[in-house]
């Protein structure tokens, strides 16, 4: 018999994971919200806003929203509901590099036995995947712990996340931007490509217009997939519907075998930081 199984394993996120809809409606999924500030008003993020009325608020307010991780009490609830439930608890977490949320996480699991906090080196939809591929093994048969410390290790190593982000401005305000600072400035109409390294956001490329951002995606599946590779993908988006079925076509061109996984929103504290008209996609080669 497998160690985890879907009866007795769950799974917590933190709500910048940017799930779909339904996503934590399934059994033995747990949401820990961040929390955004628009002055004295406080939303939990994936909770008290969607997605329109946060862009619509963020547009409209002369102020800038800030964000609040969750507490390590906010952890230990979450943890103890969970643990009451289930036999093993997987928490899978925003990059330790961009939030104190993992901090918080690992803190508080450290005091509750069958709990394990990860930093996924990743945002957004990267973290929601691989919570639907740890998912989706344990549908097919189960794993070890051993198996299951695996993969995390060897998704956290490995993050593919690649942001057309509209503007820069939301990043340099929070002091998010990392090492994309490279990217501020320069000629009008010209946006940036960004991607992870060491989780942190890095420069990847600029870009005028569509079609250029697409041919710098296209490198970039050329530069860290290969065409026999099994991989699974995410499309999300920050008030740009138009990007994502452009993008979706041109990796379903590259990599006829990738499984997309979801398509799906960026919510209020990552939309935050990185504002509206950004588009992106998560994957892992598996």
């Amino acid at each position: 018999m497998p160690e985890l199984t879907l009866d007795n394993t769950a799974f917590v996120l933190d709500s910048t994971c940017d799930a779909a809809p339904g996503f934590f409606d399934q059994p033995g999924f747990f949401l820990v919200p961040l929390t955004v500030h628009f002055g004295d008003q406080s939303f939990r993020d994936g909770i008290d806003l969607t997605h329109e009325e946060f862009y619509a608020k963020l547009e409209s307010s002369n102020l800038l929203p800030t964000t609040s991780q969750p507490t390590v009490a906010d952890f230990t609830a979450v943890y103890e509901k969970a643990t009451a439930r289930y036999e093993h608890v997987l928490s899978l977490h925003i990059s330790s590099k961009m939030s104190g949320t993992f901090g918080a996480a690992e803190r508080a699991a450290q005091a509750i036995p069958g709990v394990e906090a990860y930093d996924l080196r990743t945002v957004t939809c990267g973290l929601s995947m691989c919570a639907l591929r740890l998912g989706a093994r344990l549908e097919q048969g189960g794993m070890s712990l051993a198996e299951a410390r695996a993969y995390i290790e060897h998704y956290r190593t490995r993050p593919l996340l690649l942001v057309h982000a509209g503007t820069l401005e939301y990043l340099r305000r929070g002091g998010r931007i990392g090492r994309a600072a490279s990217l501020v400035g320069g000629v009008f109409d010209i946006k940036p490509l960004i991607h992870l390294v060491d989780g942190e956001l890095s420069a990847y490329a600029k870009v005028r217009g569509q079609k250029k951002a697409l041919g710098a995606m296209e490198r970039f599946i050329d530069e860290y997939t290969k065409p026999d590779d099994a991989i699974y993908y995410c499309l999300i988006d920050a008030m740009n519907e138009v990007e994502p079925p452009l993008i979706r076509e041109m990796i379903e061109r590259k990599r006829p075998n990738a499984q997309l996984l979801c398509s799906t929103r960026v919510g209020a504290v990552v939309g935050t930081h990185i504002g509206p008209g950004s588009a992106a996609f998560a994957m892992i080669v598996e």
